[in-house]
């Protein structure tokens, strides 16, 4: 009986192995039912073929779209430069612009100043003091600045020198209210002389004039030679305001100067033709 056992248990390993082979032949030998396992296994994993490929398109879009905008980004960068650089040439063009019309207006002022040679200067300083309308100048004797000459712009005067040293000199404004000088009305055929003055609330004040003489806003001023303090016929202002009372022997003038004493640039101190370099 011990013998049979085992006989039995090799027949039926051996009756196991001939169906599993019988069972693989069988499918090698019906393609149809394995195409159609292959097809359920595609259709299955069809969902997650596409979802891959979904996120690996978005991601090529996402790589494009950084490509694109670091491109973007170096453009406007180019073009930043470029604005810049056209700007500052405008400014450039603007300030040859300037001071060309300067130079041609500093050619009729050295007809209206005669002889005399126009040194260029430049504002290196004002005075602090509210009180006193005063400016420094980066030239002084070395230059052949002397005490009194008269400052100027192509639009007028400016003032005088009041204290020099040999690399600058100081300039009291004739807005100031201790600058005097004297001038008179362009227009007038009697001309109607005074003396000009700083108001203390700005501008000017021509005073000393006769009542009688005939007055009319927005006539130009000019500095007369009396008492050669300056030379004749610079532009001062224009009228912009009388005062007289029918009681008064004389009449005054509020007058606004011509140069803008707030932005003085472009000076020229007016020299003597013996002190001129």
């Amino acid at each position: 009986m011990a013998r049979v056992a085992p006989a039995r248990r090799r027949s039926r390993s051996w009756i196991f192995v001939l169906l599993l082979l019988g069972a693989v032949g069988g499918l090698m030998l019906a393609p149809a039912p394995a195409r159609e396992l292959e097809a359920m296994g595609s259709r299955l994993l069809e969902p997650l073929q596409a979802s891959v490929s979904s996120v690996a398109g978005q991601a090529e879009d996402v790589t494009s779209v950084v490509r694109r905008m670091t491109e973007l980004s170096r453009q406007n960068d180019q073009y930043r430069e470029e604005i810049d650089r056209l700007q500052a040439e405008i400014a450039r063009l603007r300030e040859l612009e300037v001071e060309n019309r300067d130079l041609r207006n500093l050619l009729g002022l050295k007809q209206r100043a005669g002889t005399g040679e126009l040194l260029p200067v430049r504002v290196i300083a004002r005075d602090p003091s509210p009180f006193v309308q005063a400016i420094t100048l980066d030239r002084g004797t070395e230059d052949g600045v002397q005490e009194g000459m008269t400052i100027i712009t192509w639009r007028g005067v400016v003032g005088r020198v009041s204290r020099v040293s040999p690399t600058s000199s100081k300039v009291l404004l004739i807005t100031d209210t201790s600058s005097s000088i004297s001038g008179r009305i362009q227009s007038s055929e009697q001309r109607v002389t005074g003396i000009i003055r700083g108001r203390p609330e700005g501008g000017l004040l021509m005073q000393r004039i006769p009542q009688e003489e005939t007055l009319q806003t927005g006539e130009t001023v000019v500095t007369s030679d009396f008492g050669g303090l300056m030379p004749e016929g610079l532009v001062i202002g224009q009228i912009v305001q009388i005062r007289r009372k029918d009681v008064d022997v004389l009449q005054e003038a509020v007058i606004e100067p011509s140069a803008d004493m707030k932005r003085l640039e472009r000076l020229y101190v007016l020299l003597s033709p013996a002190d001129g370099r």
